[in-house]
């Protein structure tokens, strides 16, 4: 006669704690949009201070100093660098009408023009006369 085998009692897994809720975290959420308006601000503020001496940045009265043949810096007019004095600002040249059209002629004792833009696009004429 056989014997029945005997049943091992199965093993059980261990009970799980309840897991309380975690509180919440206590601070300010700033939304994704405010950071990246902010981030946005501190390149444009990044990118004024390296360009706030482009020769574009020059409004009349401002004196400019030739760095190359085609760059110029704004420099303050008591600067021993200050080679040219600006006498007037034109908006929306192209480079050929900054040459050809005789931009700065208002101007009698200019004595030359720098123009500044992208190629075959429209740009900024600065009158400028030698200090």
């Amino acid at each position: 006669m056989t014997t029945p085998q005997q049943q091992q009692p199965q093993e059980q897994p261990p009970l799980q704690q309840p897991v309380a809720p975690q509180p919440a975290k206590k601070g300010i959420k700033i939304p994704r949009v405010v950071i990246s308006i902010v981030v946005l601000v501190v390149l444009a503020g990044i990118g004024w201070y390296v360009n706030r001496d482009d020769a574009l940045n020059a409004n009349v009265g401002d004196c400019l100093h030739q760095k190359g043949a085609n760059d110029l810096v704004l420099v303050k007019c008591d600067s021993a660098d200050a080679n040219f004095i600006v006498l007037g600002r034109v908006e929306g040249k192209t480079q050929s009408e900054a040459d050809v059209a005789g931009v700065c002629d208002q101007w009698e004792d200019r004595t030359g023009a720098f123009w500044e833009g992208k190629k075959g696009q429209k740009g900024t004429v600065l009158c400028l006369k030698d200090k």
